[in-house]
C-alpha cells in the first residue's frame, strides 16, 4: 500500500498529483521554473529534496496553475500593456486568480501564505523603492495586495507607504481608492487589466497640490524695488498690481511641480526587468538557482514522444503467440488455485445434505459456505529499453519477448497491463507508450533501435502514470540489454520505487547488466525458448505473493 505521507515528499509523484489535481501538465526537467500557459516546468532539481525545495515546488505549481485555470491569456495579449501597467497587472492578477484557486482547493491557501511571508516577511530583500521613490508606487501596490492575506506584510506596506507620502503626497489616497474598488469586486481578467490601467493613469496625472504662500515670492519682488530708482519702482508697482497675485507664483511653482513628478513620468519608460518582482518571479529565480549542478545528482523525469512502430513479421509474432499461450498456460495453472471456489463446512450457511449423519453424533457442523478468493488485482507496466545498443538480433528477441508477454499477462483476470518504449526520438529524456493501462492488445511492436537508454527519467514516468491505478498492487518489468544512461540516477528511481511499494522487476536481453540493478528480481534470457521459465519464475513469484497479500 502506497501512504500518502511518502507520496508527497516525492517530487515527481507530487507533481503529478497537483497536476491531476489542478488539470495542467506538471514536467520535470531543464534549468528553469516557467510555464506557458498551458504546461508547468520545473528544473531538475536535486535527487534529495530538502523540505523546504518541496514545499517552493508545490507553492509555484500551485500559483501557475492557478493562472493556467483563470487568467485569460487572449484577452491579456489583446490588450498590449506597457511593462509598468503589466507589472500592475500582475500583482492584482496574482491575487485574484490564488483567491480563485484557494475556492476551489482550500488546502492551496496554505501553500500560498507561507510563500508571501517567506518572500515578503521572514526573507524580505531591500525594496526597490528604498532607492528609487517612483519604484515605491509600485511597491506599495504589490504590497497591498499582499497584506490582503497576509497581516504581517502590513509593515513593509506602510514603509512603502509612508516613501509616497514623502515624495508624492496625495497619490496615495487615489490608489487606495482604486484598489479598494478591486478587493470587492474583480472578477475576471479583462477587470484586472481595466483596474490596472486606471491605477497607471493615476500615477501619470499625478501633480503635487499647489501650494498656499506667495510670501516668498512677494519679499523677493521687494527686494528689487527698494534697489531701483524711485520712478523705476513706481513703475514696476504699477505692474505688479496690474498682474494675478498667482502670476508672480507661476513660473517657479511649475518648474517645481514638473521636477517632483519627473521620476513618475520616468517611470513609463523603465524596462521590465528594473520594476519590482512579482511572487511568482521570485519562486522561479529561486527554483532555478537550487537546479541540480550536474545531470548525475539530477532528478528528470521523462516526456512523452512519438516513434514508428509496426506489426512483427508473420514469423515473429508465431513464435511469440507460442511463447505467449505457453506462459499464460503456465501462469493460469498456478493461478487457478487462488482463484477457485472453496467449500467449507461449518454452523452456519446453507444445508450440506452429506453431512446430516454429523448430527447422530451431536455435532452440529452441517452447513456449507463458498468463498472465492480475491483476483489478483494487479497493474503491470512493461518498459521496454529501445536504445541503440538493442540493435540487431536483441531488439528482434526483445520485442518478441515484449509482445509474448504482454499478451498473455492481457489474458489473465485481475492483471492491468501496459506496454512503454523508451526512449522516444523527439527527446533524448523520453517515452512512447505503445499500450496504455486499460487499452486493447495492439500489434505495432516491430520497433527498431536507436537513443540512450535514460532509464531514470523513464521509471519516473511510469511512476507518475501508474500512481491513480486502482489496482493495490503495481509492478514495474524492465526488459533492457545494458546499463542506463546514468546509473545513480536509475538506482535512486528505482530505489524510491521500491520504498513506494512498487515492485521492479527485470529482464535482461543478452546482457547480464540488470542483475546489477536488480540483483534479487531479474533474469537473462539469450533466446526466445528462455522467455518462459525466466518469466514464470518471476512473475510466479510476484503473482504468489499478491495473492497472499490478498
Amino acid at each position: 500500500m502506497i501512504r500518502t505521507k511518502d507520496v508527497l515528499n516525492c517530487l515527481p509523484l507530487l507533481a503529478s498529483i497537483l497536476g491531476d489535481r489542478y488539470g495542467v501538465q506538471v514536467r520535470i526537467g531543464g534549468k528553469e521554473a516557467c510555464t506557458n500557459g498551458k504546461v508547468i516546468h520545473l528544473p531538475s532539481l536535486p535527487m534529495d529534496c530538502e523540505p523546504e525545495l518541496l514545499a517552493l515546488a508545490k507553492g509555484f505549481c500551485d500559483h501557475e496553475a492557478a493562472h493556467i485555470r483563470h487568467t485569460d491569456f487572449s484577452v491579456l495579449k489583446a490588450a498590449n500593456l506597457d511593462p509598468v501597467t503589466f507589472n500592475l497587472f500582475n500583482c492584482l492578477e496574482d491575487w485574484r486568480v490564488e483567491k480563485k484557486l484557494s475556492g476551489i482547493f482550500p488546502g492551496c491557501r496554505k501553500n500560498l501564505n507561507w510563500l508571501i511571508r517567506r518572500f515578503f516577511v521572514e526573507q524580505a530583500q531591500p525594496r526597490a523603492g528604498d532607492d528609487s521613490p517612483a519604484l515605491a508606487v509600485l511597491d506599495y501596490v504589490l504590497l497591498m495586495v499582499r497584506a490582503w492575506d497576509v497581516d504581517e506584510v502590513t509593515p513593509a506596506r506602510q514603509n512603502a507607504g509612508s516613501i509616497l507620502e514623502q515624495y508624492f503626497p496625495g497619490l496615495i489616497e487615489a490608489l487606495d481608492a482604486i484598489m479598494a474598488k478591486a478587493y470587492i469586486h474583480c472578477p475576471d481578467t479583462k477587470a484586472t487589466i481595466e483596474y490596472a490601467k486606471q491605477i497607471a493613469l493615476c500615477i501619470q496625472q499625478w501633480e503635487p497640490p499647489q501650494p498656499t504662500e506667495t510670501s516668498k515670492c512677494m519679499s523677493t519682488n521687494n527686494k528689487k524695488a527698494v534697489r531701483q530708482t524711485t520712478e523705476e519702482a513706481n513703475d514696476s508697482t504699477s505692474q505688479i498690481d496690474q498682474q494675478p497675485e498667482s502670476a508672480c507664483a507661476s513660473a517657479p511653482v511649475q518648474q517645481l511641480r514638473a521636477l517632483n513628478a519627473l521620476p513618475l513620468k520616468a517611470l513609463f519608460h523603465a524596462e521590465a526587468q528594473d520594476l519590482p518582482q512579482n511572487i511568482g518571479e521570485i519562486i522561479a529565480i529561486e527554483l532555478s538557482n537550487c537546479s541540480a549542478e550536474s545531470t548525475c545528482d539530477s532528478l528528470t523525469v521523462a516526456v512523452e514522444g512519438t516513434r514508428q512502430t509496426g506489426p512483427l513479421l508473420e514469423e515473429q509474432k508465431l513464435q511469440a503467440l507460442q511463447a505467449s499461450i505457453a506462459l499464460r498456460m503456465r501462469l493460469q495453472g498456478f493461478l487457478q488455485a487462488q482463484t477457485q471456489k472453496r467449500c467449507s463446512i461449518g454452523r452456519s450457511g446453507t444445508l450440506h445434505t452429506s453431512s446430516l449423519y454429523r448430527l447422530q453424533i451431536g455435532n452440529a457442523r452441517v452447513f456449507q459456505k463458498e468463498s472465492e478468493q480475491q483476483g489478483i488485482n494487479t497493474a503491470v507496466h512493461i518498459l521496454l529499453d529501445v536504445s541503440g545498443s538493442m540493435a540487431g538480433a536483441p531488439i528482434n528477441l526483445a520485442n518478441r519477448a515484449c509482445f509474448a508477454v504482454a499478451t498473455a499477462l492481457s489474458h489473465i483476470r485481475g492483471v492491468n497491463p501496459a506496454v512503454t518504449a523508451f526512449p522516444a526520438v523527439s527527446e533524448t529524456n523520453s517515452v512512447f507508450p505503445i499500450m496504455r493501462h486499460g487499452q486493447t492488445m495492439p500489434d505495432v511492436f516491430d520497433i527498431r533501435a536507436s537513443g540512450g537508454t535514460p532509464l531514470a527519467g523513464a521509471m519516473w514516468w511510469v511512476l507518475q502514470t501508474m500512481l491513480h491505478l486502482k489496482e493495490q498492487r503495481k509492478l514495474i518489468l524492465v526488459i533492457t540489454d545494458g546499463m542506463p544512461d546514468n546509473q545513480l540516477a536509475a538506482d535512486n528511481a528505482i530505489g524510491v520505487a521500491q520504498k513506494l511499494g512498487f515492485e521492479v522487476y527485470g529482464l535482461g536481453i543478452r546482457d547480464e547488466h540488470i542483475t546489477f540493478l536488480l540483483p534479487h528480481t531479474s533474469k537473462v534470457v539469450y533466446d526466445l525458448p528462455d522467455l518462459v521459465p525466466a518469466m514464470f519464475t518471476i512473475l510466479q513469484t510476484a503473482l504468489q505473493k499478491g495473492a497472499k497479500n490478498d
